[in-house]
This record gives C-alpha cells, structure tokens and sequence, in this order.
C-alpha cells in the first residue's frame, strides 16, 4: 500500500492521504481542547442536514465529505487497522484518534499556475509549481475581506504605514482568496454573490435543520468530486451537476469541513446570540455588512433567510406557532450579526 503523505494541517491535527481520489486521514494529533470525536459527531449531522436539500436549492448545495468511520489507538477493532496502516505514516508518529473521510479533490495545474502568476511573488514562482506539497491546492474563499478596501482606506486592523517585507511566503494550501482579488482574475460578479447564497444556504440548513451554531467551520473551493461508481444509493458524494461553478479557476464546487468546534444550538434568543459570536469570530468566508461589498452582504441575507423560511416550514408542518417563532429567531440572528453583535 502506498504511503500517506501530510495533505494540511490545523489546530485539530493533521491530514494524510496516498492519492487524490482515495480517502483522507484526519488525525487528533493538535493543539489541546480539540476533539475529533466532536468532529466526527457533527460531521455527520451537517451531512444528514446537508442531504435534505430541496431541489430547488440544488444548486446552492455544498459539498460534504463522505464520512467514512472513527478510528480509535486502542480497541480491538481499531488494533487491527492500526496494524495494517501505521507504517504508512513517517516512523515516529503513535496510533490516535483518527477520522476516516472523503477527500477533497485539489485545483489542477493549470489553476495553480493561474493563482502563482497573478498572487506569487516572482522570486517565488518557480518553486512553488514544483513544490510537492503545493499540489495540493484548496482556495479559501474570503468574501468578507478586501486586501485594500474600497474608498481608499486600508484594511480593518492593519497599519497604513509600509512596512518593509522580511521574508517571502507564499502557499497553495487553503489559499486566501480576497473579494478583490476575485474580481483581479477576472471572476464574475454573478459567481461571487452565488459563492455568498452557497454559504448562505449552508448556514441556515446547519442553523434550522441540524441546529448546530457552525462554530469555526471552513469552506474551500475546490473542483466536485469524482464520479462515483454505479451503486444502488445516492450519496452526498455524487456529482451534483447543478452546483458545479466553471470560470477562470475551472470547473469547481464549494466545500464545507472542519466541524470539531461546532456545538448544539439552542433555538431561542441565547442560541441567535451564540450563533452570531460564532459567525462573527469565524475567518472571514462571509460576507459582511458594511459599506464595502453591500451588494454581496444583501445576497447572502436575503438567501439565508429564504433559506431559514424553507427550512423551518418544511421542519414544522402542522404547527405554526413554531415555525413563526423560528422565523423570528431567524431574522434575531441576521440583526445582530449586522449590529456587530
């Protein structure tokens, strides 16, 4: 069997994986306080809320990784794969907690050559397209920042003086793409506001159908997934033709992962305030309101709460008052988030 190779890497641990198209390995091997338990837990309840997208939000779909199993160091079952699989990892590294789940295809070549050319300092080019590990590419896509902000004023937070670059860096992994430098490489402006209601539509399922606060969750463009064998079932893995976005980055989807802070929500004014602490500690992947982007802010309200109406109608059939009280959850949530909470 082929050796894992490091594919990313965060708080929670690491990701390995042997090929592009096989299944990838997260394992807990992190910072403290991160539980891969708790992710494989609410992996599954964003991929079952996930899965009960309307047709007619087809489109608007995330994508979700399979979630395969939940390998633990040391049951009987688990000894066995541990045994089978260990020295697929560099000498040195023990059984733990380890998630077993779909993997994310990363950008080809001719996407990464796109991004180094217009985003990678010169010095820097070459090397990059050869580095091994920057093969496997994830674009972050950050619709709530601009690098430079319009109306002339620097980015919130950041020194207006220039300061002088000690080293280069520069990296393919999960690579922060800004409002402005979407709009450089010359995407659409109808592509951007659909990247807004994607997310948009992925907030409000987690928020009413799996009523989860989506604490810290990622999301990455990335192309869809293979196509899958001819099977009897349909999962959330198959290629959904509908929500597959082609332009100067190639075909590609939006993704969804990373739900090991993600907690339960409760369905009143506490949990709208919970929800909005966690969108607004979140990297920046929303939209924000303000007067940069008003129109991409707009698309993503309007579609979440579109969204939180289909959902809670459909969830509580039969019984109005419910769904008129989270309705007005719905729009509690949108309020604070745009009163900086």
């Amino acid at each position: 069997m082929a050796q894992f190779h490091k594919i990313g890497q965060g708080f929670c641990g690491t990701v390995w994986a042997s090929s592009t198209t096989g299944p990838a390995f997260k394992r807990e091997d992190g910072g403290p306080g991160r539980s891969l338990e708790n992710d494989y837990q609410m992996h599954q309840i964003v991929q079952h809320s996930l899965n009960q997208t309307t047709i007619k939000n087809s489109h608007l779909r995330v994508q979700v990784s399979d979630c395969h199993c939940f390998i633990r160091p040391d049951t009987e079952e688990d000894r066995e794969w541990w045994k089978d699989n260990l020295h697929r990892f560099p000498p040195g590294y023990a059984p733990c907690n380890t998630l077993q789940s779909q993997r994310i295809p990363p950008f080809p070549l001719h996407t990464r050559e796109l991004l180094v050319s217009r985003f990678c300092p010169a010095e820097l080019r070459e090397e990059i397209l050869k580095s091994k590990a920057n093969e496997d590419c994830l674009v972050r896509p950050y619709l709530g920042r601009r690098r430079i902000r319009q109306h002339g004023s620097t980015p919130l937070g950041s020194d207006p003086a220039p300061r002088r670059r000690v080293r280069s860096f520069f990296s393919l992994r999960n690579y922060p793409l800004h409002v402005d430098q979407m709009e450089k490489l010359g995407i659409p402006a109808r592509d951007i506001r659909l990247y807004a209601r994607m997310m948009a539509n992925a907030l409000a399922t987690l928020h009413w159908v799996g009523e989860i606060d989506a604490n810290d969750v990622e999301f990455v463009l990335a192309p869809p997934p293979p196509p899958s064998p001819s099977t009897t079932t349909t999962t959330q893995s198959t290629q959904n033709p509908s929500n597959i976005i082609s332009n100067v980055l190639g075909s590609h989807t939006m993704w969804i992962l990373d739900f090991d802070l993600c907690r339960s929500l409760p369905i009143n004014a506490a949990g709208m305030e919970q929800a909005a602490t966690a969108f607004l500690r979140n990297d920046p992947f929303y939209p924000r309101p303000g007067r940069d982007d008003p129109k991409l802010w707009n698309a993503f309200r309007e579609q979440y709460l579109r969204t939180a109406e289909d959902c809670c109608c459909r969830l509580t059939v039969g019984c109005s008052s419910e769904a008129k009280k989270r309705l007005l959850l719905s729009r509690l949530f949108v309020e604070l988030v745009e009163n900086g909470h």
